[in-house]
C-alpha cells in the first residue's frame, strides 16, 4: 500500500528512537560513537531537568555540562535531539513550560519530537488513553497503576497540552513486533481525532526496548529481510542499557557495522523520516486518518506486543532490568 520512494536510490530506511532512560555520558558516548561511524543518524531524546524519582529512573540530563557536550557534539553531526519529557518525575506545569525554554535556549530550536516517559503525572494521553474502547478498559484493568497521567487535563497542574500541540509535531503511540514499523502500520504519520485537541501527528516504532528484544529484532536475517521488502524500520529502545562491564554490547556493534555496509540503506532521524513518509502519503492520496478498523487492529497487535514480551516470552524491560545483563 505505501510504496517508498527512498532518497539517493536507497532501498530501505533504518532509524532508532532513543529512550534517554540510564543514559549517563560516560556510558552513552561509545555507542553513539558506532552508529557515526557507520554513517547512521538516529534520534535521542533527552531530559532537560535532573532526574526527581531515583528510585525508578536514572540517567543524566542537560543541566550535566559533560551530557550537554556530548549532546551538542551528536547534534553536530547530524543526529536529532527529542524530548522525553522535560525531566522524569513529578513536573508541574510552570516547570514544564520552563524546561521546554531551556530546551530551546539551549539547543536552539524547540523539540518536535516528543515520547512519554514512564509514570510520569504530565504524560501526555497515555496509559489506557494511548486506547479506544473497549481495549482502553482491558489496558485500564490489566496496568492498574498505569493510569494516573494529566499532561492533557486542562484543569491539572500537569497541564501543558497546549504547547505539546504548538510544539511537537510527532507523538509516539503503538509498538510493533516487527522489524518493518511501516508494513505493520502504513499511515505513518497519522493524525487521529481522538488526541487532536493537544497532539498533531502519531508515529508506531518497533519494540526493542533493550539489548535482548534488539538482538531479536535487528539481526543479519532481519535486515535483509527489510531491505528486500524495501521497508522502513523506527526502532525504539534504551541506548543507555548497551554499554555493560566496560563494553558496548556485541551483538548491538555487529548489527549496526552490518547495517553500515549495506550500501541500499537509508539512515536519517526520525522527523527526516516521518517527513519523508507525509510526503508520500500525498503524493499517493493515503488517508490521514486510520480506516476504524485498522486502528482496532493495530491498536490490538500493540498490546498483544506488549503482554507477549511481558507474560509470555518475558523480555521487556521489567525483566531485563531483573537480569544480570543489567547490572554493570
Amino acid at each position: 500500500m505505501n510504496k517508498i520512494k527512498f532518497p539517493n536510490g536507497k532501498k530501505f530506511i533504518f532509524t532508532i528512537v532513543d529512550d534517554t532512560d540510564d543514559a549517563f555520558c560516560d556510558k552513552i558516548k561509545p555507542v553513539y560513537d558506532i552508529l557515526y561511524k557507520n554513517g547512521l543518524r538516529t534520534t535521542k531524546t533527552v531530559w532537560v531537568k535532573p532526574v526527581r524519582d531515583p528510585k525508578f529512573s536514572k540517567g543524566d540530563s542537560l543541566e550535566n555540562p559533560d551530557y550537554l557536550d556530548f549532546i551538542l557534539d551528536i547534534k553536530k553531526k547530524g543526529f536529532e535531539i527529542a524530548l522525553h519529557n522535560v525531566g522524569s518525575g513529578d513536573y508541574k506545569r510552570s516547570e514544564i513550560l520552563d524546561g521546554l525554554n531551556q530546551y530551546k535556549e539551549i539547543l536552539g530550536q524547540n523539540p518536535g519530537l516528543h515520547i512519554n516517559h514512564s509514570y510520569n503525572p504530565d504524560n501526555i494521553y497515555c496509559g489506557s488513553k494511548r486506547f479506544s474502547f473497549p481495549l482502553n478498559m482491558i489496558v485500564k484493568k490489566m496496568y492498574s497503576q498505569y493510569n494516573a497521567f494529566y499532561g492533557e487535563v486542562k484543569n491539572s497542574k500537569y497541564f501543558w497540552g497546549d504547547f505539546h500541540k504548538k510544539l511537537i509535531k510527532y507523538s509516539r503511540n503503538y509498538e510493533i513486533d516487527d522489524i518493518n514499523t511501516l508494513k505493520r502500520n502504513p499511515y505513518m504519520p497519522y493524525s487521529d481525532k481522538q488526541y487532536e485537541d493537544y497532539c498533531n501527528q502519531w508515529y508506531s516504532s518497533t519494540f526493542a526496548s533493550n539489548q535482548w528484544m534488539f538482538k531479536k529484532m535487528v539481526n543479519k536475517k532481519s535486515i535483509d529481510r527489510l531491505e528486500k521488502e524495501g521497508g522502513v524500520c523506527i526502532l525504539y529502545t534504551h541506548l543507555g542499557y548497551y554499554f555493560k562491564k566496560g563494553k558496548v554490547d556485541p551483538h548491538f556493534k555487529q548489527a549496526i557495522e552490518y547495517l553500515g555496509q549495506k550500501k541500499n540503506a537509508c539512515f536519517m532521524p526520525v522527523t527526516e523520516v516521518l517527513n519523508l513518509l507525509q510526503e508520500n502519503k500525498i503524493k499517493n492520496n493515503i488517508p490521514e486518518y486510520m480506516p476504524f478498523w485498522f486502528k482496532k487492529r493495530i491498536e490490538l497487535h500493540s498490546l498483544i506486543t506488549r503482554i507477549k514480551y511481558r507474560y509470555i516470552i518475558k523480555k521487556d524491560d521489567y525483566h531485563f532490568k531483573q537480569s544480570y545483563d543489567y547490572k554493570d
